[in-house]
């Protein structure tokens, strides 16, 4: 082979070189030792939830047959993540995060074994679900806030989080895929108490990998009257621009869009395409994720932080237009690809927007504000769904996406600090920031 022919395989061999370069930005935290460990714990935590919510709810249909009762489940263990989960930031910022990691998953891996046993007794019931179901509600409460406290300080330094937290979004939107098939072909084969106790091992693992790994130390300020320092948290968010516009822009997203999910079922039954379809276009919102968390370190390497959430959620809202009115199942499947790459751009990208940006002694107060939103998924899928019933699923869904492309090019776009946001240093306390 001459010069001449190697030439126009160039272009190839590099655009391969950047893709493979791509992946392995993508898992370059795992190179810190403490920061692995909790991973793979991490990962193995969110399969089992995975396969919980799919096991309990495929029971609870089962023991029933009414619909009423898989959302009476799903709705108890919602509650307790929206009410308490402010809490649990506090606690995250007073109390050692890792034992309370520990004794949340604690909770949740009891409470699984519980129905596990009743289920394999013959003796389960539907209050026995919702029990659990409220048990783990109360456990997220706890450990989301202190796992994502947890996480920054199992790096060498905050100018690792922005490596630290694609791979956190990794472990949720890969396991989306493939853990509830993973579920249903244990419930088929060896029955919903199988399924159970593998679930109750994801959870145990973690408290296992806990064990092993040796964070950097913590600082906390937080302390004495739990009320008041939950007070200090809002205060500190309302006290800087920037959380403001993030934690506020991730409220109108889960509130008018998130949902859409919840309303797959109407579009596949709009384009005829049954159940096979349906699982096909809840499969490409995964997808999209993965091809979104490939693709972030390309983008992020182009735009600032703040540009990227705003491209996101560009992105997300025009997909979701374009959903709404297909009439071709083929494009909505596209379109729900492109969605998950968008959600991935923006939910990542809040992310670390964040996590870079708070003071280490409000990180878990901030991070429940935060992360309370996303506890909003059922709400927003009830809206949907309700408004669809007046004025149709296409306008519902159209209208909550516009809303949201709306206030991000109203608000978001205007604002020249957001669109030039740097990650570099943390900022004042807002009592700093008056001083100022």
């Amino acid at each position: 082979m001459n010069a001449g022919d190697a030439t126009p395989d160039a272009p190839q061999g590099s655009a391969l070189a950047r893709g493979v370069r791509r992946w392995l930005t993508l898992f370059s935290a795992l190179r810190f030792r403490e920061f692995r460990l909790f991973w793979i714990g991490l990962t193995s935590q969110i399969i089992g939830q995975q396969m919980f919510q799919f096991t309990v709810g495929w029971l609870a249909f089962e023991l029933t047959g009414s619909p009423a009762a898989l959302a009476f489940i799903h709705i108890v263990g919602f509650i307790p993540r929206i009410t308490l989960t402010l809490f649990g930031g506090v606690f995250a910022d007073q109390w050692d995060q890792k034992k309370l990691i520990v004794a949340a998953q604690s909770i949740s891996a009891a409470a699984i074994l519980g129905v596990a046993a009743l289920t394999f007794a013959g003796r389960i019931e539907v209050w026995h679900l919702a029990a659990s179901s409220l048990l783990l509600g109360i456990s997220q409460s706890i450990d989301e806030p202190s796992r994502t406290a947890f996480f920054p300080r199992l790096l060498p330094h905050r100018s690792h989080i922005p490596e630290a937290v694609p791979l956190v979004s990794l472990a949720w939107s890969s396991t989306r895929i493939f853990a509830p098939s993973v579920a249903g072909f244990i419930v088929g084969a060896f029955g919903a108490d199988v399924s159970f106790l593998l679930s109750a091992a994801g959870a145990a693992t973690m408290v296992a990998m806990l064990q092993f790994v040796h964070p950097n130390p913590a600082t906390t300020t937080a302390r004495g009257n739990v009320l008041k320092n939950l007070i200090e948290g809002v205060k500190y968010v309302r006290g800087h621009e920037i959380f403001s516009k993030v934690i506020f822009t991730s409220f109108v997203f889960a509130l008018c869009t998130m949902g859409y999910v919840f309303m797959l079922p109407v579009f596949a039954n709009e384009l005829g395409v049954g159940p096979g379809g349906l699982g096909i276009m809840t499969s490409a919102t995964g997808i999209g994720s993965l091809m979104g968390l490939a693709s972030f370190s390309f983008v992020t390497g182009k735009l600032n932080p703040g540009n990227v959430l705003i491209l996101g959620l560009t992105l997300f809202s025009l997909s979701l237009v374009g959903v709404a009115i297909s009439d071709w199942f083929c494009l909505t499947t596209g379109l729900l690809v492109f969605t998950g790459v968008a959600h991935i751009y923006f939910q990542t990208s809040s992310n670390i927007i964040i996590q870079s940006l708070v003071e280490d002694a409000y990180r878990g107060r901030v991070m429940s504000l935060y992360g309370i939103l996303w506890s909003l998924m059922l709400l927003s899928g009830t809206l949907l769904n309700f408004t669809a019933e007046f004025v149709g699923p296409r306008v519902a869904l159209s209208s909550g996406a516009i809303i949201v492309l709306i206030y991000v090019w109203g608000f978001l776009v205007r604002s020249w600090s957001f669109r030039h946001i740097s990650l570099d240093h943390a900022p004042a306390a807002p009592e700093q920031s008056k001083a100022h």
